[in-house]
């Protein structure tokens, strides 16, 4: 794979990760119990989105989530664009993907081990970082050897 199909791949990602946390955001502001995405009492987004841990300082995960994937999305772009100053980039889009794979790793033992609940967003929100961090891996070591 190239790099910069691998670059174009984690914009892609990253725009499907703010459709899914703009989605998650609006569930967390819907009344309880009419998510569509509830199926029972183990597999519920309302679980995860009406719980203490839905938000932080006040501030909805979800919206963290849909800034989180915007940051992704901007900076695989400025590198598939080749936007001065690409060490730069390189660097920020590397730290911004663990980051972002810690939080959602964070994120999830919190739903599966302290709500004891699966939320289908989340989880494919986990997938999609998951991928992200593992292509920005590619990425970076394809450029360094470049």
């Amino acid at each position: 794979m190239k790099l910069k199909y691998a670059l174009v791949a984690i914009v892609v990602l990253a725009l499907l990760g703010i459709a899914d946390s703009a989605y998650a955001l609006k569930e967390h502001y819907a009344a309880p119990l009419t998510s569509s995405c509830d199926i029972n009492e183990t597999v519920s987004c309302t679980a995860v989105n009406q719980s203490s841990y839905s938000d932080v300082a006040g501030i909805p995960v979800a919206a963290i989530g849909v800034a989180g994937y915007s940051l992704l999305a901007f900076l695989a772009g400025a590198l598939v664009s080749n936007r001065r100053p690409v060490r730069l980039w390189r660097t920020l889009l590397l730290l911004a993907s663990l980051a972002a794979l810690a939080v959602s790793m964070a994120l999830t033992y919190v739903e599966l081990f302290v709500l004891s609940v699966v939320c289908p967003l989340c989880v494919t929100s986990l997938a999609l970082v998951v991928l992200i961090a593992s292509l920005t891996l590619f990425a970076m070591t394809k450029s360094l050897s470049q």
